[in-house]
């Protein structure tokens, strides 16, 4: 399928505020109606409202990705012990799917990651939701199993020890490792150069 659509001339992620709301609550509506349209039912996939997005902010970073100054997408996410970055929530508009605003915050998540030592990302995903799936796929994630990093290992005994299932009916943990921040490239003169690389 061809897909006509142009890519944003730019993508930029901040941290949540309150003019974007109204946004992610319509996004929220819509991403729901996709996974409804695809045979879940609102049990399994219920839309997060106005309150329960505010809730997200008391123990997650919530970025939100804008494409050309238009809300496309966001994620909630937080540091779990025994330190990896736990992915709640990575949602893209469907108007706004396809056009790398997911991969932008895989993106930013790994950044900030990174910056306070964490060096894996977990999640939980729906294994009837192909489209997720193949996207963390492709983004390097794979199913936790017993070669796991001894971090996400520990994480998924202090979840399971917690007394909360680790996935509802329905749903698979996937992890990935986050890749050290590549060395900076030495200016004409030898030393590494203070201007961001575009990328």
């Amino acid at each position: 399928m061809h897909d006509e659509r142009t890519a944003p001339q730019r993508i930029r992620v901040t941290g949540l505020q309150e003019a974007q709301l109204p946004a992610l609550v319509a996004l929220e509506q819509a991403c729901t109606a996709m996974y409804h349209a695809a045979g879940f039912d609102a049990a399994e996939v219920p839309a997060r409202a106005l309150p329960e997005l505010i809730a997200l902010t008391r123990r997650h970073d919530v970025r939100v990705a804008e494409a050309d100054d238009e809300v496309a997408g966001y994620m909630a996410w937080r540091d779990e012990p025994p330190g990896v970055a736990y992915l709640e929530e990575l949602s893209v508009h469907p108007d706004h799917q396809r056009r790398g605003i997911a991969t932008r915050l895989l993106e930013e998540l790994r950044e900030r990651a990174r910056e306070l030592g964490m060096q894996q990302i977990v999640l939980r995903t729906r294994v009837k939701a192909s489209w997720a799936q193949d996207f963390y796929r492709r983004a390097g994630f794979v199913p936790l199993g017993p070669d796991a990093p001894a971090k996400v290992r520990a994480w998924r005994s202090e979840r399971e020890a917690s007394g909360t299932p680790l996935t509802r009916p329905g749903e698979v943990v996937l992890w990935s490792a986050i890749a050290p921040k590549p060395a900076e490239e030495p200016d004409d003169d030898g030393e590494a150069g203070d201007e961001p690389s575009a990328g």
